[in-house]
């Protein structure tokens, strides 16, 4: 799922440089830092470098998070012992190594840098995004084999989430039930269709539209996203499988995911969904995939992120409002797609 959150996005501190220049053997003022471009964190990024040889530092900062500091240092832990943990189950998919320093405050990993051969978007080429999008579907369905005893699951916080949020929330009731929200989610899908930069999405925000105005289909979606409850949570997953959290190497075809402060154990087919979702929102053709789309999955998700992308912004020029308008509509088409491929 996009667990987009608004961003801080600012150079590392001193205390970060410092527990880099630990990790690199060197002064700070021997060290290079650079700011990360793309992706979305409340804490503070960048690479450092010295010699050859260069780590990403994540910094969790009181100062620009004084309400969500606690929460951050919970998810930096949990995505250091989570990756520690799969180093020794699926060392081909994380970090070779990730560690917390500096009382708890900053997360250190190996860097994959594009100077170094490793891109994290799809790939401009369509043959290379076919060849992209099918290494990272089986990554993802490689997760999904992986267990974990009881125990595991209760120290690494691997609790069940997303089924639940998805198959209880009251998105697609909300549209049925309040005409007001029917009419606002009406005209931001009509400015959508008429933006030039969404051309490739007009097809799934006409489909968007045509729901909007179809009671009994919008109460046919409710009913299978309502569905989604039956599916048992016997799947690892990452639980926020999107272009940002992958580092992929064109060259060796290696995948890496990044960012496992989401990861739980989900339905069959949530992985590959989500990144799928994101994909078709990329422009990306993933017909050859629909049949790896869990339904069930696309239904619930219409709803939610219709209702969420009519929520203020969360600042000004934040784009999570229209990512979650347009992954709404990716998810209609979707759903729609691959429910007709399962009757053909």
């Amino acid at each position: 799922m996009e667990q987009l959150k608004e961003e801080t996005n600012r150079t590392i501190s001193i205390k970060g440089r410092e527990a880099s220049a630990d990790e690199l053997g060197c002064n700070v003022s021997d060290i290079q830092v650079v700011d990360v471009d793309g992706g979305y964190s409340r804490n503070r990024r960048s690479l450092v470098g010295y010699a050859d040889r260069w780590i990403f530092a994540k910094e969790v900062d009181h100062d620009l998070l004084p309400s969500y500091g606690a929460e951050e240092l919970g998810w930096i832990q949990k995505d250091c012992e989570c990756v520690n943990a799969l180093i020794g189950i699926v060392p081909e998919l994380v970090p070779e190594w990730e560690k917390i320093v500096a009382d708890g405050h900053v997360l250190l990993m190996p860097s994959y840098r594009v100077e170094d051969g490793w891109s994290w978007s799809l790939p401009e080429d369509e043959n290379e995004q076919q060849k992209y999008i099918q290494a990272v579907v089986d990554a993802v369905k490689k997760l999904e084999n992986i267990e974990f005893d009881q125990n595991a699951v209760n120290s690494l916080n691997l609790h069940p989430y997303f089924r639940d949020k998805l198959a209880l929330d009251d998105g697609l009731a909300l549209i049925i039930q309040n005409e007001e929200i029917r009419s606002q989610l009406e005209n931001k899908y009509a400015e959508m269709a008429q933006n030039e930069s969404l051309i490739k999405l007009r097809p799934a925000i006409r489909k968007m539209q045509s729901l909007l105005l179809d009671e009994r289909a919008l109460n046919d979606l409710s009913i299978q996203a309502a569905s989604l409850i039956n599916q048992p949570n016997d799947c690892f997953g990452h639980c926020d499988v999107r272009s940002d959290n992958i580092a992929y190497n064109s060259i060796t075809g290696q995948v890496k995911f990044v960012d496992w402060n989401w990861a739980s154990f989900t339905p069959k087919g949530f992985g590959v969904t989500e990144f799928l979702i994101d994909m078709s929102r990329h422009g990306a053709d993933v017909t050859p995939w629909l049949d790896d789309l869990n339904t069930e999955t696309l239904a619930a998700v219409v709803g939610l992120y219709a209702k969420r992308c009519l929520k203020d912004p969360l600042s000004s020029g934040n784009i999570l409002r229209d990512v979650q308008a347009q992954s709404g509509a990716v998810s209609l088409d979707l759903y729609e797609r691959a429910t007709e491929r399962k009757k053909s």
